[in-house]
């Protein structure tokens, strides 16, 4: 008996120290998995999802412990509820919600830009500039949202009178590409890959004019209008600085190689949930105007967006003009 029962209390304390022996390793695992902090990123269908393709399809380690995780978003409904339930720690949006962002939820700033204006006006009559506009129909996207804003404040300084247009207003570029395709309407304000797609269709469709370029030369700006705008979290930036400073580096890096790998980067974009044609992306990467830009290199510039949206409706930047804290210090 009482060597069965020295037998079992070696077997107790034997079981004990594999217990003891093996519990730092699992705990060490439980903490390692632990410490990944996951980051969601999010974008939308199109231009600004090219711009993360090829960081959303490689996957590259942008930092030891940090889990990314990239989603594009179908609407500018889903993006913008995504964003107001500050769901993103990262976001690529058109820069007027970027405004709306900040003045909404406070935690939400300006990183840098990843797309400059990639609207064109586009025409089959005999039209060489924008002031020969006048006493024409011309399409556009948005009745009142940036896309008509942008060209109206274009127009203005192109001394266009407005009233003399008469202007055929669709939803969406996939709205507006049939019409121009079948010339229903001849004239039309259309922005990349959907003018790609549109001069497949009607070859005739001849390009009269970037849209960035007019604002350039309207505000005598370097680089024109910011589009499309990278976001992050206030609190998420001042707790993960080295992060998102090497994620920008990256960033500006998956737009450089788009630029210069336009078939890859649409095969990319197809595998990451992009809803364009691949063929269709790598024709239109030439006139994208993807550029990743810093937000301190374009403070001026976005002031001057964001007071032009501001003057002609305040809704369209969250109801008042952000202060210089919206833009990410260094």
């Amino acid at each position: 008996m009482r060597k069965t029962i020295s037998i079992l209390v070696s077997m107790v304390l034997g079981m004990t120290l594999l217990a003891g022996c093996a519990s730092p390793k699992e705990n060490k695992k439980e903490e390692i998995k632990e410490a990944v902090k996951k980051v969601n990123i999010v974008a939308p269908d199109g231009l600004p999802s090219i711009a993360i393709a090829q960081l959303a399809k490689e996957n590259p380690e942008i930092k030891n412990g940090y889990d990314l995780i990239y989603t594009v978003e179908k609407s500018p409904e889903s993006l913008s509820t995504t964003v107001m339930k500050q769901e993103a720690d990262i976001a690529i949006v058109p820069s007027n919600m970027a405004a709306i962002a900040y003045n909404k939820t406070s935690n939400y700033k300006i990183a840098g830009t990843v797309g400059m204006g990639s609207f064109y006006l586009v025409s089959t009559d005999n039209i060489s500039e924008i002031k020969d506009l006048e006493g024409k129909e011309v399409g556009n996207t948005g009745k009142g949202l940036t896309p008509d804003i942008t060209v109206q404040s274009v127009l203005k300084a192109n001394e266009v009178d407005l009233s003399s247009l008469k202007f055929n207003y669709v939803n969406s570029a996939s709205e507006l590409v049939p019409l121009l395709a079948t010339e229903k309407i001849s004239t039309g304000f259309v922005p990349e890959p959907a003018l790609t797609a549109l001069m497949i269709k009607n070859p005739n469709m001849k390009i009269v004019k970037s849209l960035n370029d007019a604002w350039k030369e309207a505000n005598k700006t370097e680089n024109g209008y910011p589009q499309s705008t990278v976001i992050v979290k206030a609190d998420f930036a001042d707790e993960n600085k080295e992060f998102v400073d090497s994620f920008l580096g990256q960033l500006s890096n998956s737009i450089e190689w788009a630029n210069k790998n336009s078939k890859e980067a649409g095969e990319y974009a197809k595998e990451i949930g992009v809803s364009t044609e691949p063929k269709i992306i790598e024709k239109s990467m030439e006139r994208s105007n993807l550029k990743f830009i810093l937000a301190k290199d374009m403070i001026e510039d976005y002031n001057n967006y964001f007071k032009k949206l501001f003057d002609y409706d305040i809704k369209t930047v969250g109801g008042k003009l952000p202060d210089e804290k919206i833009y990410l210090s260094e």
